[in-house]
């Protein structure tokens, strides 16, 4: 016997030692919910939906189980009943002792139901228990990438649904373990950051935290798991962000990745972790810096809830609030011109931005009083907004060498003593426990364009009034006292610009050049013009590759203006600018309409629903791990296996559902018509600053330069084209104009 084969014999003992121990204990354990007597309920048949985060489709099999026909309690939004099922044994046991147990001894659960307008269960909330489901599934995934590299090891309630299928309407039910007792520091149920920024000041646990802004850069900033509460670090009914707003009503998207960003706080396990530094302005960090514990949840009461009817009401009310948070002040609301000025035809920009000077005069917009520290703030800033972002060693707390940066902590004395004894024993142990430095995080191109996202929407909350606090740092408000910080709006716009944001590139040439920007009303009347920098992030724009093309039209037609109105540009290059121009005012038309289909084909469906012929997905490969481009060509053995043609040969494969993923429309392209939020649903504001020239406008344009160029023939058939598309959107008059024009360079 080889020592290797020692130590592997050793081990399986010791871990069917464990199994068994495990197994005695709980069966000597009293049950809770013995008194309710359960047991005697008469059980019904139930379709259970598991779902599969990997393959993003919901798994069904039958099964059988217990309700109590009363709730024992109830929330704003949902009835709770206590539950049991029977444990399956795994087809390998060997020992069904404990399984054979029965009823008596069988697994509790909460049931969780949403309520109607008069109280009563709704059977017609299917997408909101399955949107439930993918929440905590979706949670429990990233908590299975952060176990592998953290100290300490967290976990989410595995939830799935149910649903009642010989009862009226197959009502539909949330279904969770039953978890209940205290930490090992004696805490109860508490809550440690929320969807919609709270980071917890009382009891400071750093695994919470860090986990959130790890599932952000594991995800490649497509995700990040907020909301996160429960017992020790067994959490439940989180609340994931997504960038493009897909986890219903508390998915506050990129906004609500930005709030978290902005009070969360780098510490040592997150350096070692190797998660990089999110960047904040000077007056950002000098708040943080100040931050005391008189910061408010969206629970109601004391965070340590004993109670267990208190713990499902807690929930259910922070369910409510996430939706109230959504509502934006009544003095945000764009004017009703907004949407007009956006549909409007600019057709001579240069007026535009000369009148702008002189309109600027006239609005009642203070220049903010600026120190030379802000205006060597507001340089460098503007300077990185034309540079491509770096993560180098620096950027994750490091030296040149790779070696980690110390950081000193300085917290004021707290009054309580027990506390202080609580935080230093949480840190003495978690500094125990993360001996190994992980190297840094790989940070993708689609990281650097979703952490864009989140600088772009930061700085569009400072331009909302978001945080009166960041304005007067010491207090003082008075009648001059701008509305916001505009300082910090310039220093995320500007990192947003350098990781390749378009929009973020647009707000900054608009304002470079004195016009108005809907980020913030402070933006063009503080920051110095520059013609010059304004052409470069419009083409920094135009070049960027993971974006909308939107406002990579709006730029482009910008860059024509300002070369139009200097006059010192070729006819050459002002005619490659529109013609780019005017290919991004057509692929975002494509666009419009690869999203328009994709809904019209979701419409019909349900998030339970499997594959259907024509779905768009990937297959993995004869079973090799690597997964190819396809379409589903047939469904089997209902909807449990499918064939797929695949893209690149036209070879087609039978696979089972979890072997498969379904392709989802591009991020990049979603709007609100995929989305429960747009941005500008989000905001409560519309974007302006996507000002583009009609096409056939740009149409014309184009013409003209063809027409100095000499190809006349060239030159009337784009004057015919735009007159055609003038007169399909009712401008008879422009038409008649440009028609004559072609007609005359045929002659």
């Amino acid at each position: 016997m080889t020592a290797l084969s020692y130590d592997r014999e050793t081990v399986q003992k010791s871990l069917r030692q464990k199994i068994r121990r495990a197994a005695a204990t709980a069966i000597q354990q009293e049950d809770v919910w013995a008194k309710h007597n359960i047991q005697d309920v008469p059980a019904e048949r139930v379709v259970r939906h598991t779902y599969n985060p990997e393959s993003r489709q919901f798994l069904k099999h039958e099964t059988i189980v217990k309700i109590e026909k009363e709730p024992f309690t109830n929330g704003a939004m949902r009835h709770c009943y206590r539950l049991k099922k029977l444990a399956t044994p795994p087809q390998s046991a060997s020992n069904h002792r404990f399984h054979s147990y029965g009823w008596s001894r069988s697994l509790n659960y909460v049931a969780k139901c949403y309520l109607n307008e008069d109280g009563e269960p709704d059977t017609n909330e299917r997408e909101s228990v399955l949107t439930d489901i993918i929440l905590q599934y979706e949670a429990a995934h990233w908590a299975e990438k952060f176990n592998v590299t953290a100290p300490k090891k967290i976990d989410f309630i595995r939830a799935y649904a149910i649903e009642f299928v010989d009862r009226p309407g197959s009502p539909m039910f949330a279904v969770e373990r039953f978890i209940a007792g205290k930490d090992c520091y004696g805490r109860g149920f508490h809550k440690h950051n929320t969807n919609s920024g709270f980071v917890d000041q009382e009891v400071r646990r750093q695994t919470p935290q860090v986990f959130s802004a790890h599932s952000f850069y594991a995800s490649q900033g497509n995700r990040l798991v907020a909301d996160i509460q429960g017992i020790g670090d067994l959490y439940t009914d989180p609340q994931v962000l997504s960038i493009d707003y897909r986890f219903g009503d508390g998915d506050l998207g990129p906004r609500g990745m930005a709030l978290f960003f902005k009070n969360f706080r780098h510490c040592d396990l997150s350096d070692k972790m190797g998660i990089p530094i999110f960047p904040l302005s000077r007056n950002e960090r000098k708040h943080q810096a100040k931050y005391d514990d008189d910061e408010s949840t969206l629970s109601e009461g004391s965070p340590l809830l004993e109670a267990l009817m208190d713990k499902f009401k807690m929930l259910d009310d922070n369910r409510k609030m996430r939706k109230s948070i959504l509502l934006r002040p009544t003095d945000l609301n764009c004017s009703d011109s907004a949407d007009t000025e956006k549909r409007s035809n600019f057709t001579d920009m240069s007026k535009t931005i000369r009148r702008s000077f002189v309109a600027s005069k006239k609005k009642a917009v203070s220049v903010v009083k600026r120190t030379k520290s802000d205006v060597d703030e507001v340089a460098a800033c503007l300077d990185l907004a034309l540079i491509d972002a770096v993560f180098d060693n620096a950027a994750f707390h490091r030296y040149e060498s790779g070696e980690l940066k110390p950081r000193h902590f300085h917290r004021q004395n707290d009054e309580d003593d027990d506390s202080n004894l609580r935080q230093n024993m949480i840190k003495r142990k978690s500094v125990a426990l993360m001996k190994v430095i992980h190297p840094p995080m790989e940070i993708t191109d689609e990281t650097k364009s979703n952490l864009g996202k989140v600088h772009y929407h930061l700085a569009c909350l400072h331009g909302m009034d978001r945080f009166p606090e960041i304005v007067s740092l010491d207090g003082v408000v008075d009648d001059e006292s701008p509305s916001h910080d505009v300082f910090s709006v310039v220093f995320h716009l500007s990192h947003a610009a350098s990781l390749g944001n378009a929009q973020a590139c647009l707000a900054l040439a608009r304002a470079r050049v004195g016009l108005y920007s809907s980020v913030s009303p402070l933006l063009h009347t503080n920051i110095p013009i520059d013609f010059d920098s304004a052409k470069d992030l419009c083409r920094r724009a135009m070049s960027v590759e993971r974006s909308p093309a939107s406002p990579k039209a709006a730029a482009g037609c910008l860059l024509y203006q300002i070369l139009e109105d200097e006059e010192t540009a070729g006819d050459v290059e002002k005619l490659h600018v529109l013609e780019e121009a005017l290919n991004f005012v057509n692929l975002a038309e494509r666009e419009q309409a690869a999203v328009k289909e994709h809904v019209k084909n979701m419409e019909s469906r349900g998030k339970a629903d499997g594959f259907r012929i024509g779905d768009v997905v990937e297959g993995n490969y004869f079973m090799e791990g690597t997964y190819y481009p396809g379409k589903v060509i047939e469904v089997l053995d209902n909807g449990n296996s499918v064939v797929i043609q695949y893209d690149d040969d036209g070879s087609s494969e039978t696979l089972t559902a979890d072997n498969v993923r379904s392709i989802e429309i591009s991020t990049e392209v979603l709007s609100h018509e995929t989305s429960r939020l747009s941005d500008e649903e989000a905001f409560g504001v519309a974007n302006t600053d996507e000002i583009v020239l009609l096409d056939y406008d740009l149409i014309s344009k184009i013409a003209g330069l063809k027409e100095k160029t000499g190809d006349r023939a060239a030159a009337a058939g784009l004057f015919q084209q735009a007159a055609e598309m003038a007169m399909s959107a009712g401008k008879m008059q422009t038409a008649n104009k440009w028609s004559m024009r072609a007609a005359e360079l045929e002659a």
